[in-house]
């Protein structure tokens, strides 16, 4: 197994984890492997995923619903509340 491998998970079982971070208000940032180059990408929107992405290096377009996934969680401290 290469490390890729270990870093990418079903997609339905983290966007479900991803969902429900976001909805304790905190963010997420999808990141997938690209299947051309082997790059980690992470996409610009936070909270949505997508089931396709194309690599900004080598424009192979990666199946990241048959692939896996995972996520960047950037928790927020006092969701709800404005400082």
């Amino acid at each position: 197994m290469s490390s890729e491998e270990l870093l990418d998970h079903p997609f339905y079982e983290v966007t479900a984890q991803a969902e429900a971070q976001a909805a304790k208000g905190h963010l997420t940032y999808q990141k997938f492997t690209c299947v051309g180059c082997g790059n980690r990408l992470t996409m610009d929107t936070p909270n949505k995923f997508y089931k396709q992405g194309t690599c900004d290096q080598c424009t192979a377009t990666t199946d990241i619903e048959a692939q896996g996934c995972n996520f960047l969680l950037i928790m927020v401290a006092n969701p709800g509340e404005s400082t």
